[in-house]
């Protein structure tokens, strides 16, 4: 019997592909395996720049949390906790199946990390010594009263969540996707589950699904209907 997956992709941001996820017939299914991890966060001889990265990333997790709390009590009803309507549905639940911080930064490339980082510091670093040349801020032919050096303040207080953001974005090996995928595998192979629900962001969908695909799995894939996901499909390039 032919094992069979819907992988659907996701805005972590919003609840919109949630949703649509378990608004399918649940029956046929067994199990619900969510992106996401323990959350440890461990020590790595990286010490700096992996320190700049976790900032970054716990930059990003704050981020998702005050939207998170502002939408909810903006629009008490638009808040899902898809782990509770999973169990309701009759569905096994697993949202660790995701590597861990410091597996995902040794996932990068070494030279990417470092080059990345080092072009940052050389931009803050021109951003402060241009502050000592002019006295505000000045967008083509519209002048303001702003000081510049709220420019490079701003800029080096983000300066951990624009690292972290970049690596996530644009280091991506593919050894997190496969990682993610074999997970999956050895659970379902550990639990029995040959029909499952998964639900990952966006960039996981093809690359997991092509991996579940070569090992026999009947996968159906669904992108985001976010328009955030729609405009990040419309950028997606093949080089």
């Amino acid at each position: 019997m032919s094992r069979k997956a819907i992988i659907q992709g996701e805005i972590h941001i919003s609840p919109t592909d949630r949703r649509s996820l378990m608004k399918r017939e649940t029956n046929q299914y067994q199990a619900l395996y969510c992106e996401g991890r323990s959350g440890r966060i461990s020590p790595h001889y990286q010490q700096n720049r992996y320190n700049f990265y976790v900032i970054g990333i716990l930059t990003l997790k704050l981020f998702y949390g005050i939207v998170a709390y502002i939408y909810t009590n903006l629009f008490p009803k638009s808040g899902y906790d898809i782990e509770s309507q999973a169990k309701d549905a009759g569905l096994a639940f697993d949202d660790n199946i995701d590597v861990e911080i410091d597996e995902i930064f040794d996932s990068y490339n070494t030279q990417t990390v470092n080059n990345t980082l080092i072009g940052l510091i050389l931009l803050f670093v021109l951003l402060f010594w241009y502050s000592f040349q002019v006295d505000t801020l000045n967008f083509v032919i519209v002048s303001t009263s702003i000081p510049f050096w709220i420019l490079p303040f701003v800029y080096a207080i983000l300066l951990p969540f624009v690292y972290s953001s970049l690596l996530i974005s644009f280091a991506n090996t593919g050894d997190r996707d496969e990682k993610m995928a074999h997970s999956i595998m050895r659970k379902c192979d550990e639990r029995d589950h040959d029909s499952i629900l998964i639900l990952v962001g966006e960039k996981h969908v093809e690359p997991i699904g092509e991996m579940l695909d070569d090992e026999g799995w009947e996968v159906e894939k669904q992108r985001s209907n976010n328009i955030l996901g729609r405009i990040s499909q419309c950028l997606e390039f093949d080089i």
